[in-house]
């Protein structure tokens, strides 16, 4: 952890986050926290809902009695999108969210355009591909680049199920820091214009 960083750690579906952020009073809501397992979601879609979409609520109306002023919020590449039609997904492919993660993910972009609609709170939405990168976890629903490297390390061999010819977008965790810097420093491009959802794909 940086030297210079306060960590708080808290459940942020309960009424003392809302309130660490009204004392804190961020300029900016930098928002990644998440129950991120699609796995999980669909067999306890009540706790995936109640992180997801309660928890950035209930943080959402703390920022907005407080004097927030942006929201950068991490959503999903994939799951927002669910069985694509087209390769790669432009930001205005259709949205059809195949598990609770991914409903979850694109109720956030809902909740986010209502608050910019009602109160003027401007934000960007960062539709991640997979993401991967070093001291990634190698447990659970991990990004399969680090599985299957620690695999390798250990002389296991990898198992890609299907016929091999799948395609999956990955993104390095470097491209998504410089992606979240951007929006930081971004002017909002306002509802209904292109860029309103940011869409990473690899190089």
């Amino acid at each position: 952890l940086n030297r210079k960083a306060k960590l708080h750690q808290v459940d942020i579906a309960e009424r003392g986050a809302a309130t660490r952020l009204e004392q804190i009073k961020p300029e900016i809501l930098c928002h990644h926290a998440a129950q991120m397992d699609v796995r999980h979601s669909v067999a306890d879609p009540t706790f995936d809902a109640r992180v997801n979409i309660l928890g950035f609520v209930n943080l959402l109306e703390a920022g907005k009695n407080s004097g927030l002023k942006k929201v950068i919020f991490a959503s999903s590449g994939g799951a927002v999108y669910g069985e694509q039609e087209t390769f790669p997904a432009a930001e205005d492919h259709l949205t059809r969210p195949a598990s609770p993660y991914g409903v979850s993910k694109r109720a956030g972009e809902l909740y986010l355009s209502y608050y910019y609609q009602a109160f003027g709170l401007p934000y960007t939405a960062l539709r991640y591909a997979n993401v991967y990168g070093p001291r990634q976890s190698t447990k659970g629903e991990a990004g399969v680049v680090a599985i299957f490297l620690s695999m390798l390390l250990q002389g296991k061999t990898p198992i890609i199920n299907g016929d091999g010819r799948q395609t999956r977008d990955y993104v390095y965790v470097d491209d998504v820091v410089a992606a979240n810097i951007a929006a930081l420093q971004a002017d909002f491009v306002g509802e209904g214009k292109r860029g309103h959802y940011r869409c990473f794909l690899p190089r």
